[in-house]
């Protein structure tokens, strides 16, 4: 009798283990199945075209280039809050907008890379390029809602690309080292950093990469200061015709 009553404790105990199995299965699959989910949704379609914006590099400091962006037009969105979320929020409603949830109800093509930029603590301004064209077909709804269409003159950037994700210390790092490469050159950092992604963070870091890039000029002949030493021009106040933030 005692050797049954074992016997069935056991099946039971191993019944219970079969079920804990089963689920903890199921809740990785449903993560899985999560995952894949948003890699399929539009945000990341968004990143999955095989344009980039053209830019002409036009000095090296080492590992950083220099480079000259042409003037174009960009779709822009601003959010607050930490900044994976912030991003997320913003490629979703670029995503969106690109996909014909716009006044014109039109689909649009974009280039990469995606930026983000951080006009003062916590609110962030992310956009992408439009692909030639497109910009004139977006005009009639630039001032659509949350997302908004802008004329982009041709900058100067200094860009470094990085491996891993662009989490916040990664970021500040590679900032610096841009610019201490520009102290000893001709170059002045006239702006914070960006971050610029050409396709979404892996799920490996080891797998990503991303561009940190920082506004610069050349400096005249004649000019003092550094790149480094030089202090950043005041950021714009917002106004009444600024992108809503939410």
């Amino acid at each position: 009798m005692r050797a049954k009553n074992t016997g069935m404790a056991s099946q039971a105990v191993s019944a219970v283990g079969s079920t804990r199995g089963a689920e903890l299965a199921a809740r990785v699959l449903e993560r899985l199945r999560g995952a894949l989910l948003r890699f399929a949704k539009p945000s990341g379609a968004l990143l999955r075209s095989s344009d980039t914006a053209e830019e002409v590099v036009v000095a090296h400091c080492g590992a950083v280039e220099i480079r000259q962006t042409l003037p174009g037009w960009s779709l822009e969105t601003y959010v607050r809050g930490e900044p994976e979320q912030a991003r997320a929020t913003a490629l979703r409603r670029l995503a969106n907008y690109v996909g014909g949830n716009n006044r014109e109800a039109v689909r649009l093509r974009t280039v990469r890379p995606l930026f983000q930029a951080e006009e003062v603590p916590g609110r962030w301004r992310v956009g992408i390029r439009l692909a030639d064209g497109d910009g004139e077909i977006a005009l009639p709804s630039a001032r659509n809602g949350r997302v908004r269409v802008r004329s982009c003159a041709s900058e100067t950037l200094a860009v470094l690309r990085v491996p891993g994700r662009p989490a916040p210390l990664a970021m500040r790092h590679a900032e610096t080292a841009i610019r201490l490469a520009l102290v000893p050159t001709h170059w002045d950092a006239t702006g914070p950093a960006m971050l610029r992604l050409h396709s979404l963070p892996a799920i490996l870091p080891f797998l990503g990469r991303f561009e940190v890039a920082v506004p610069v000029v050349e400096r005249t002949s004649g000019s003092a200061g550094s790149s480094w030493s030089r202090s950043f021009p005041l950021r714009e106040t917002p106004t009444a015709s600024s992108p809503p933030v939410h």
